[in-house]
């Protein structure tokens, strides 16, 4: 159920939370998605990277990654998002994506990196197909033990963001809390359409290179998402 609060009481909660993930470190901690936000992070040449996202709230929906590391910095994937868990009503068609990335590094703890993710929503609940985008440029300054911290912008157009096309900043940070097996994450995605959140939460590393993030979702002002819980299981 979407939370009744006060339109006053979502945006400074929508603000504090933006303030948190803007001022914490983080560590160098290998992760192609924090919960929404790119990380920069590019798969190994040769190498395969999968992550799985649970996004539960009023509505629950499924998005799974699964990249390919070409080398030269670049990666390649597919993306099978917002397949629908368990609402009642048809939340909209699936989305089955191709994505790439591409690195440049600056210096030894600054890179820049660009990608999208684009295809098609293959008509399951609705019959109108469409064609679904999202394009970002992220900024990425990896300080080892003091943190990481991306700042970037994005596009999505209105297959992806729902509504209207929409441009927005995204902002990203992660902190070891312990040994570098647990880490404290914030990533947030400005505006107000359907993919305007923050969360915050925590990421544990665990054997055989794999991790388990959790998070609580925090609506945007005036945007169309709901409080929830994410949880991912990541394989590097």
């Amino acid at each position: 159920m979407r939370h009744s609060v006060s339109t006053t009481s979502k945006q400074w909660a929508f603000i504090l939370s933006a303030l948190t993930a803007s001022l914490l470190p983080i560590g160098g901690f290998a992760q192609q998605n924090f919960f929404n936000v790119p990380s920069s992070d590019i798969t190994h040449k040769n190498k395969l990277f999968f992550q799985q996202q649970f996004n539960i709230a009023r509505t629950g929906t499924s998005n799974t990654t699964l990249d390919y590391g070409l080398g030269n910095n670049l990666e390649i994937g597919l993306n099978l998002f917002n397949v629908n868990l368990y609402s009642p009503e048809a939340v909209g068609n699936p989305n089955f994506l191709a994505n790439f990335q591409k690195a440049f590094v600056i210096t030894s703890d600054y890179k820049i990196s660009f990608g999208t993710q684009s295809g098609i929503t293959p008509p399951v609940y609705k019959s109108a197909l469409q064609l679904p985008s999202f394009s970002y440029v992220n900024n990425a300054v990896d300080l080892a033990k003091w943190g990481k911290y991306l700042l970037g912008t994005y596009y999505a157009n209105s297959a992806y963001a729902g509504g209207k096309d929409a441009i927005g900043l995204m902002a990203g940070v992660e902190w070891p809390l312990w040994q570098n097996q647990l880490h404290l994450m914030g990533d947030l995605l400005t505006g107000t359409n359907n993919i305007s959140v923050a969360v915050l939460g925590f990421a544990v590393h665990l054997p055989g290179d794999w991790q388990i993030s959790l998070g609580a979702q925090l609506p945007a002002p005036n945007s169309h998402t709901d409080y929830g819980g994410v949880l991912e299981i990541t394989k590097l």
